[in-house]
């Protein structure tokens, strides 16, 4: 049985983001109901009751620039990093830091809620696990897509950097965890009832889903305070007319 974490002191929360999307480029920059989708996920990242600290990890590249002059404008702190090595972005990310906890949040995620980050935060502290999320389909994980956090010991963030690594275990910091190709004790975090709405989707993965969005914000007259519940009640009504 693995041990609690209720000692913990320190936990800072990372959202990682950059401009060289794909699929979407520049969508951190994108407007979402008067605010670029960074402002939404750090406004409300930062509500988080639980987290001490809040930083952006980007990438050395030319083009995040602008992502990084967004941060200044919010007063985040932005670090810069590997493009595709996201796990070694990271593990700088938190150099110098105290926090024995790292919470993990991708900036594609305007409706990331505080409340859902803090119930990630408490069971892994509770529960002893070396890693938590809300986001993977493991057990009773069934969050709306668009919720997702989850929080990995600063021990296990370090001893996976420390690893032979796959690229793309790299790439996606905690995949070699969640596929098993190294162990460690996990913790999954079922969704509430109201919030147990794996069918919607609320990422920003490409301009169609922006559209999306958008006109959720403008019809369901959603804010950056709106709470997850509320999203979703906005969601509803929308199908409904």
């Amino acid at each position: 049985m693995v041990g609690s974490h209720r000692g913990m002191t320190r936990t800072i929360a990372v959202i990682q983001a950059r401009l060289g999307s794909q699929r979407f480029p520049a969508k951190m920059l994108a407007d979402l109901g008067g605010h670029s989708v960074l402002e939404w996920v750090v406004t409300r990242v930062r509500r988080s009751t639980l987290v001490d600290r809040t930083v952006v990890a980007t990438t050395q590249e030319t083009l995040d620039d602008r992502l990084v002059a967004e941060c200044q404008r919010l007063g985040v702190e932005a670090k810069r990093g590997s493009t595709n090595d996201v796990l070694g972005r990271f593990v700088a990310a938190i150099e110098g830091d105290a926090a024995d906890a790292v919470v993990r949040v991708c900036a594609d995620n305007p409706f990331i809620d505080p409340a859902c980050i803090d119930q990630v935060i408490r069971e892994f502290r509770e529960s002893g696990a070396e890693y938590a999320f809300n986001h993977r389909p493991f057990g009773d994980c069934n969050y709306a897509d668009g919720f997702g956090a989850e929080v990995v010991s600063r021990r296990l963030l370090e001893r996976l950097d420390g690893t032979t690594l796959t690229a793309q275990h790299r790439e996606h910091v905690t995949l070699a965890v969640a596929d098993g190709s190294i162990e460690a004790s996990i913790h999954a975090c079922a969704a509430p009832k109201p919030l147990a709405r794996p069918e919607l989707r609320f990422d920003v993965d490409e301009p169609n889903a922006l559209a999306e969005l958008e006109a959720l914000v403008r019809k369901g007259h959603l804010s950056l305070r709106s709470s997850a519940t509320e999203v979703i009640a906005a969601a509803d009504s929308r199908m409904r007319t």
